[in-house]
C-alpha cells in the first residue's frame, strides 16, 4: 500500500525593516500560518541587514510578502494572507492535474493540444518543465516535449525559461542535461551562452556535442 501524499502548503517570503510599523503584525500572521500548516516555509529578510534584497525582489516598500506566486505589500490582514495561500494551493492542484494531462497527451503524440493550452495560458509551460526535469519521464513524452519547445523557438516564453534550463544543465541525469542544453540553443538569446560555455566541460561526450551545436546556433542567430 502506498503512503498518503503530503498535503501541499506554499512557501512564503517576507521583507521587513526594524522601523516598519506594520511589519510585526504581518510577521505574526505569517508565523501563525506556518504553525497551522497553511505555509510550508517562511523566509524573513531584514532589509536593513540585507539591502541587496530590495533590488533582488524589486521591492519599494515594506512589509512585502510573496506566497507562492502572489505578492502583497503594505499592512495585511490574516484573512488576506490566508486567501493568497489558498490560491497557491489551488494553483498547485491545477498544475498537478495539468502535469498528468500533458504526460498522457505527449506520450500519445497529441502535441498540438498541449501547445494550444500553453498558448492560451503560458504558465502551463511549468508543467512541461516539471516533466523535463523528472528522470522518470518516459521517452515518448520526452519526444513530445522536444516538439513543444520547437513550437516556441525564439519566443519570449522560451527566453523566460533560460534560468530554469540553466539549472537543469547541472542535473545528474545526462539526458536531462542534454535536453536543457539543446533547448537553451532554441532560445536565440545570448543570455543562454554562459550556461552553454560551462557545458563544454561536461563529462558526457554526447552532452558536449549538443553544447557545441547549441552554441553554434546561438552565435549565428
Amino acid at each position: 500500500m502506498s503512503e498518503p501524499s503530503t498535503p501541499y502548503s506554499p512557501d512564503a517570503t517576507m521583507l521587513l525593516s526594524s522601523h516598519c510599523a506594520h511589519c510585526p503584525g504581518v510577521l505574526d500572521s505569517l508565523a501563525k500560518m506556518v504553525k497551522n500548516g497553511e505555509l510550508g516555509n517562511l523566509q524573513v529578510i531584514n532589509l536593513e541587514l540585507h539591502p541587496e534584497a530590495m533590488q533582488e525582489y524589486k521591492v519599494r516598500s515594506v512589509p512585502w510578502v510573496k506566497i507562492g506566486n502572489h505578492e502583497l505589500s503594505g499592512a495585511q490582514t490574516l484573512e488576506a494572507l490566508q486567501q493568497r495561500a489558498q490560491w497557491a494551493r489551488d494553483e498547485q492542484q491545477q498544475q498537478g492535474n495539468l502535469l498528468a494531462d500533458f504526460d498522457s497527451l505527449l506520450s500519445e503524440g497529441q502535441v498540438a493540444k498541449v501547445v494550444d493550452t500553453i498558448k492560451q495560458d503560458q504558465s502551463a509551460m511549468q508543467a512541461i518543465m516539471k516533466l523535463l526535469a523528472d528522470p522518470g519521464t518516459i521517452l515518448s513524452t520526452r519526444i513530445g516535449i522536444g516538439v513543444v519547445f520547437e513550437e516556441f523557438t525564439g519566443t519570449e516564453l522560451l527566453k523566460t525559461l533560460i534560468p530554469e534550463l540553466g539549472e537543469l544543465t547541472k542535473h545528474t541525469d545526462q539526458r536531462i542535461r542534454a535536453d536543457a542544453y539543446h533547448y537553451l540553443g532554441m532560445s536565440n538569446d545570448i543570455s543562454a551562452i554562459p550556461f552553454l560555455e560551462a557545458g563544454k566541460d561536461d563529462f558526457d561526450v554526447e552532452v558536449r556535442e549538443i553544447v557545441t551545436d547549441s552554441l553554434t546556433v546561438l552565435k549565428h542567430a
